[in-house]
C-alpha cells in the first residue's frame, strides 16, 4: 500500500512516501512558515522522482493535531482534496502520537508536546508496548499547564513502575527544573526526535482506521480565539457548526 504522508503541524513541513511502513522517501523544509505554499511543490518532487502519479497514491495521511491552526488547516484540507477527488482513503493522525513515534524504547514514557507558551502545552504520554509497532496513549492529548502535565506524568510512573521519562517536542528543556522536581530519570529528545516526521505519520497510518474525507477535521485541542470571541459576543454555546467566523 503507497502512503503519501505529511505535516503542516509545525514550524516544519515534512512529507513522505511509505510503502506500507517501509518510508521510501521523505522531504523536511525547517522552520520556513509558508507551508501553503512549499506542500504541493514538496508533493510533486516526490512523486517525480518516484515515477508515481497522485492517482497510485493509495492512501493519504495527515497530522491532525495539535498544532498551528492555519498549519494544520493547510495539511487537513489537502489530504481532503485528494482524498475525496480521487476516491482514496485518508487517516488522520495525532501530531504527538507522530512525535512519540520517533522513540523506539520500552519501560520508558514518553512525553510529547509542543510549547503553547505561558508554561502550557498541547501534550500527551506515550509507551511502546512489546511486539506492537506505534506507540499507545496512555496520558490523553491535551491542553496542559506544565504542572497538571507533570503531576499526571508523576502518577502515571507510580501507578506502572517506569522508572524513567523522555520528553519530545518542543519546549520542554525551559522546564528542566519542575521536570526535576518529581524526582523521575528524565532525557530530552534529539534534534531529530523533536521534529514531527511524516514518515512516522505514515507508519501509524498502515493499521490506522480510514475516515471519512468529508468528516476529517483538525483536532486543535483548545478553542480557537474567534470561537472565544464568538461566544463573548453571542453569550450562546459553542457550536461544532457555528458559522461564529463570519459574524465575529
Amino acid at each position: 500500500m503507497k502512503i503519501l504522508s505529511m505535516s503542516t503541524a509545525t514550524n516544519n513541513l515534512s512529507v513522505a512516501l511509505n510503502d506500507d511502513a517501509k518510508i521510501i522517501t521523505e522531504k523536511n523544509e525547517f522552520d520556513q512558515r509558508n507551508h501553503s505554499a512549499h506542500l504541493d511543490p514538496l508533493i510533486a518532487e516526490i512523486l517525480k522522482e518516484n515515477n508515481l502519479r497522485l492517482a497510485e497514491i493509495d492512501r493519504f495521511a495527515v497530522a491532525i493535531g495539535p498544532g498551528s491552526y492555519t498549519g494544520l488547516r493547510i495539511g487537513v484540507t489537502t489530504v481532503k482534496m485528494f482524498a475525496s477527488i480521487l476516491h482514496k482513503e485518508v487517516a488522520g493522525i495525532s501530531t504527538l502520537q507522530a512525535l512519540a513515534a520517533s522513540c523506539a524504547e520500552e519501560g520508558t514514557l514518553i512525553v510529547a508536546g509542543i510549547d503553547a507558551r505561558n508554561d502550557n502545552y498541547f501534550a500527551g504520554a506515550y509507551v511502546n508496548r512489546e511486539d506492537d509497532w506505534g506507540p499507545e496513549c496512555v496520558i490523553p492529548d491535551g491542553h496542559y499547564h506544565i504542572d497538571t502535565l507533570l503531576s499526571a506524568v508523576a502518577e502515571y510512573c507510580a501507578d506502572n513502575n517506569l522508572e524513567n521519562v523522555i520528553y519530545v517536542g518542543s519546549g520542554f528543556e525551559k522546564q528542566k527544573e519542575a521536570i526535576k522536581k518529581i524526582n523521575i530519570p528524565f532525557n530530552f529528545g534529539t534534534e531529530k526526535q523533536n521534529i514531527v516526521h511524516a514518515g512516522l505519520i505514515g507508519k501509524l497510518a498502515v493499521d490506522a482506521q480510514p475516515d471519512d474525507p468529508d468528516q476529517l477535521l483538525p483536532n486543535y485541542l483548545r478553542r480557537t480565539q474567534a470561537e472565544i470571541d464568538w461566544h463573548k459576543k453571542t453569550g450562546e454555546a459553542y457550536k461544532p457548526d457555528s458559522n461564529y467566523v463570519e459574524e465575529v
